[in-house]
């Protein structure tokens, strides 16, 4: 019996892995992010990797001008050395910039 109920409980913890309360997919969200990173001349240039770039926060984000959430998300990313700190609009794990069209939820953010 003890040996079901830990069966249950790993399987139930590994169901949670890579998502989280915004229920973004951690792996997902890294790899549009890195991608979009790597494109940008000072990454490219300092030669970074994907597994250089982490994810910092993600929060909802509100279009300037609008009241309600619409799937954009403001999401937070360093270079593992922290020499480059940065944000960018994700919606549908597309990302985009122009952050500063949006104001971020931070009530509804998630820590990596």
């Amino acid at each position: 019996m003890k040996k079901m109920i830990l069966i249950g409980l790993g399987v139930f913890l590994l169901g949670g892995c890579g998502t989280n309360e915004l229920g973004l997919d951690g792996k997902k969200t890294h790899e549009a992010v890195s991608k979009k990173a790597l494109e940008q001349k000072v990454i490219k240039d300092g030669n970074y990797s994907a597994e250089d770039i982490q994810l910092v926060k993600a929060c909802e984000a509100i279009e300037n001008g609008k009241s309600e959430f619409k799937g954009d998300y403001i999401v937070s990313w360093k270079t593992k050395d922290d020499k480059y700190n940065r944000d960018f609009i994700m919606k549908d794990y597309k990302i985009s910039y122009g952050t500063n069209n949006y104001k971020s939820n931070s009530d509804q953010c998630v820590n990596y």
